[in-house]
């Protein structure tokens, strides 16, 4: 494989205490967030929603706890993502029917406890718009800080004859279960660096907020190849967020690629140690054509552009290590 460089910004790093592979075996899609001095992990298992409990950011163990398992006909849990809003605990995870992919939607799931998100969750319900189209990777973005303002992005089919393509939607909240209006389309994966496998993809959009600007992060190509990597797009001012011309795009190349030593690096989400070093949370592979059974998580530190855009690194390998996060 030849790898190209890009005229966007890297940051480097050094270091030896850490290993990049913070989760011991496969898995992908990661979500961390901290919460109480404790960071929290959920990723994809397929069969239920699990949470892992850590001190340590670079340190799981190998079994987290379920906090919700599905009845019979929800079956292909993927992407869950924990999320703390008006003082609850929330999952939004993908589920199809009798694993059937045509038939996945977004469902929200809400925690038992309010202090402790390992307890179980119970299922709320679908979150869709009016349109009940296809639909994965779901997150919440709490605009400027405003409870009050809500929004559900997620990767959609336009109907269900475009099976190949995947785009990134966007609708208000009137609750964090209840989408209130139809969808707006917010992005198109029409750049060449964003297909791969014979599809063009869109997907894992996570909202990432420095400095007053506040930054839509997806994936974009097939999450299978060697070619997955991670784009950006944002908006600035407090602008409405449901006019797409508010937002500004960054299509001419990827921010996170490949490297050398990790192939298809994506589905990332983002947090801090204890000292505010913010870290990305990504899932790679060590095999370029190992597709999906090869990927595994790994979290690395990232710098800024002078424009407070993420400069991210170049995903490492895991003969790599860096400084134990604090």
């Amino acid at each position: 494989m030849v790898l190209t460089t890009h005229p966007f910004l890297r940051a480097t790093l050094s270091g030896l205490h850490a290993p990049t592979a913070i989760k011991p075996g496969l898995g992908a899609d990661p979500w961390v967030i901290m919460y109480e001095d404790n960071y929290y992990l959920t990723y994809t298992t397929g069969s239920n929603v699990q949470v892992y409990k850590s001190s340590n950011l670079a340190e799981w163990s190998t079994t987290g706890t379920i906090v919700y398992t599905p009845t019979s006909p929800f079956t292909e849990l993927w992407a869950p993502e924990l999320h703390i809003i008006d003082g609850s605990f929330y999952i939004y995870v993908a589920m199809d029917q009798n694993n059937d992919n045509s038939q996945h939607r977004m469902y929200a799931l809400k925690g038992t406890s309010t202090t402790d998100p390992t307890q179980p969750f119970e299922l709320v319900g679908q979150v869709t718009s009016s349109d009940n189209n296809w639909a994965i990777d779901g997150t919440v973005m709490q605009y400027q800080n405003d409870p009050s303002r809500l929004y559900f992005i997620w990767s959609g089919w336009t109907n269900s004859s475009q099976t190949t393509v995947q785009n990134l939607y966007i609708a208000p909240m009137d609750s964090p279960t209840r989408i209130s209006a139809n969808r707006v389309l917010l992005h198109e994966p029409t750049p060449d660096w964003q297909a791969s496998g014979g599809q063009r993809i869109n997907e894992g959009p996570e909202i990432y907020v420095h400095d007053g600007r506040t930054f839509l992060i997806y994936s974009a190509a097939a999450s299978w190849t060697q070619e997955y990597c991670l784009g950006f797009m944002g908006i600035d001012g407090g602008a409405d967020p449901l006019v797409p011309s508010n937002w500004w795009r960054k299509d001419d190349g990827p921010v996170f690629w490949a490297s050398d030593a990790a192939f298809g690096p994506g589905h990332a989400s983002f947090t801090t140690d204890r000292d505010g070093v913010p870290y990305i949370v990504y899932h790679a592979m060590e095999d370029q054509n190992g597709g999906s059974n090869n990927r595994s998580i790994r979290a690395q530190t990232f710098g800024f552009n002078p424009d407070s855009s993420p400069a991210f690194p170049s995903p490492a390998g895991f003969s790599v290590t860096f400084p134990l996060p604090a």
